[in-house]
């Protein structure tokens, strides 16, 4: 059976993924950790451009969704766990260990949780996503690599990382960008978007990545207040 070059493109992508992933562990390890962080950083570029790539070729697959969600496992989970520990998690003993290792099972739960079910809500996700819950911890140590800002307070980090694997696994919707309708307005605002982040790269993305978590947040409790006002009235 013959199968075309072009069902290999994308899975080229996901597999790119892996690697990066793979190679952050090392570089988390040996103590290497603004490499370890950019890794992760270029697999998710990655990771964004193989699902592009298959619609794009009319080469998705069902292969290439198992595929990528265990590409997500390694880069998403694993490597940010791995990351976070080597940078930080070892001084807490037990509860860095306990923390780096929720941060897998629950990103792994949240894939598990995405491949069965479909939303109601085509442009919203159920739970953080694993790629930005790893690219969350992952600014911030970058932002902490150069600012020093958690020098007596890194277990904010340890906070943050389980803060942000519980809401993987919650009911918190956050805004999917993949049918985003383009059109003057939002080129106009990517646009200055990219501007912005060119002048500071890790603190704007660190700042848009904490927004973008803590929109979700905010949304969850903005409805819960209402709904607690209609029961209330």
């Amino acid at each position: 059976m013959k199968i075309s070059p072009l069902y290999i493109l994308p899975n080229l992508f996901t597999a790119g993924s892996i690697f990066l992933g793979i190679l952050s562990i090392m570089a988390a390890s040996k103590g290497l950790y603004s490499f370890a962080c950019w890794f992760i950083v270029v697999s998710m570029l990655l990771d964004g451009l193989d699902g592009r790539v298959a619609r794009i070729t009319n080469t998705s697959s069902k292969f290439g969704v198992e595929f990528d969600s265990l590409a997500d496992i390694v880069a998403f989970g694993v490597a940010p766990s791995i990351l976070l520990y080597f940078y930080v998690g070892f001084s807490f003993s037990r509860i860095g260990e306990v923390t780096s290792a929720f941060f897998v099972i629950f990103g792994a739960i949240r894939l598990a949780r995405f491949n069965i079910t479909t939303s109601s809500e085509p442009n919203f996700f159920i739970g953080l996503p694993i790629p930005s819950a790893a690219i969350f911890i992952v600014l911030w140590i970058l932002v902490d690599l150069e600012h020093k800002i958690f020098l007596e307070c890194k277990y904010l980090l340890i906070l943050g990382a389980f803060i942000v694997s519980i809401l993987m696994v919650s009911n918190v919707r956050y805004p999917s960008f993949k049918k985003m309708q383009w059109n003057l307005k939002s080129f106009i605002v990517l646009l200055i978007l990219i501007g912005i982040v060119l002048i500071e790269p890790v603190e704007v993305l660190c700042a848009l990545m904490s927004l973008y978590v803590l929109y979700g947040v905010l949304r969850w409790l903005v409805l819960r207040v209402r709904i607690l006002l209609k029961l209330s009235s």
